[in-house]
């Protein structure tokens, strides 16, 4: 969809990554050419740019104030039938199903529809019944390919956040406090000197409150602090021994604070940011200690990136031979040559690819 007069357009990142042209069809029929800006592989949001004239920025309103029930328009192009409109309700919000990626369905927030959503309708508008974009079409459930009434469209609000970071030419990156949650939003651990501590959040408090949205649950409020920009400031109210107590905390870069906190290091060179994969560096449970390298950001445009890795995968060998830690994956690329292979970890799949320089 076209957010700006002078050209930029916002679609879903499987769109458009990998593609070595593009073209993009306009309304009136024209084709023109677009350039793409950057894109974000984790929440499937990419920026691309055409230089013509007379366009339209489509009208964007609040995805927080949709409620479970109210009808919703999806637009798209179906299986190649342009300019499709179909119709429903919402019928959820906040679902992270692991859909972009498994490791990490905390990161996802998406609005489920009944509106019929079918291949051709990634990153198409999800509209309410003023005209104004409230979702990015991204995802459908299906087991044989075409729309079951299981669509899932991303936040208009996050879709923007992500688009203002990629135009400004900045880096896209999660928001970190430092805290480990329980069930019910309630705080299970403090970090020692993060943001959450610097505020003053304590270890049994129960965050009610998140830069002035209520919280429901644990994973809303996950996505919530992921969601917020790095360096931003952010009001927590918490219930403390029955009273309300209100903070206000300095997010900072979860890929700067885990690789400050887990020795990772930053290859500038490859365009990828790593830290040693163990079970409290994945937070999964079900890490590989001392055996492998964490994928934590992958630059856009960068070697890794052409070569299709994400955040979230983990390397496991390198030209066939172990990575047991950071140091080790960087030797084993000084020793290897222009070509190297790669076996890596992406989910529950194991698979390999070639690594050029």
């Amino acid at each position: 969809m076209i957010v700006s007069e002078d050209g930029y357009i916002l679609t879903n990142n499987h769109v458009v990554q990998g593609a070595t042209e593009l073209l993009v069809k306009l309304s009136d029929g024209r084709t023109v050419e677009g350039k793409l800006i950057g894109g974000d592989s984790l929440r499937d949001i990419a920026v691309i740019k055409v230089k013509a004239r007379g366009l339209a920025p489509a009208k964007f309103g609040e995805s927080v104030s949709l409620e479970v029930g109210e009808w919703v328009l999806a637009v798209g192009s179906p299986f190649g039938f342009d300019q499709t409109v179909t119709a429903g309700i919402v019928s959820a919000k906040g679902r992270g199903l692991g859909i972009m990626n498994r490791d990490y369905k905390d990161a996802e927030d998406f609005i489920q529809t009944d509106a019929a959503i079918n291949p051709g309708n990634s990153g198409g508008p999800l509209i309410n019944l003023d005209g104004e974009v409230v979702g990015i079409n991204s995802a459908i459930f299906s087991r044989g390919g075409g729309s079951v009434g299981l669509g899932f469209s991303i936040p208009v609000e996050l879709a923007l956040a992500v688009y203002e970071n990629i135009v400004a030419g900045g880096s896209v990156d999660f928001g970190w406090l430092g805290v480990e949650l329980a069930e019910g939003a309630k705080v299970a651990r403090v970090l020692d000197d993060s943001p959450a501590a610097l505020a003053g959040l304590r270890t049994g408090d129960r965050v009610v409150r998140y830069r002035g949205r209520d919280v429901t649950d644990s994973g809303q409020l996950i996505r919530s602090i992921q969601f917020t920009p790095p360096g931003s400031e952010a009001e927590v109210v918490v219930l403390r021994k029955g009273k309300r107590v209100e903070l206000v905390a300095r997010v900072a870069s979860r890929t700067e604070a885990e690789v400050a906190r887990y020795g990772g290091r930053v290859i500038r060179s490859l365009g990828v940011t790593v830290i040693t994969a163990t079970e409290e560096a994945l937070g999964t449970g079900k890490g590989t200690e001392g055996y492998g390298v964490f994928v934590v950001a992958v630059e856009e445009g960068g070697i890794m990136a052409q070569a299709g890795f994400q955040r979230g995968d983990i390397i496991l060998e390198v030209d066939r031979e172990r990575v047991r830690s950071v140091e080790g994956f960087v030797e084993r690329l000084a020793e290897g040559g222009r070509s190297v292979r790669i076996d890596l970890q992406r989910g529950e799949v194991r698979g390999y690819t070639t690594l050029r320089r």
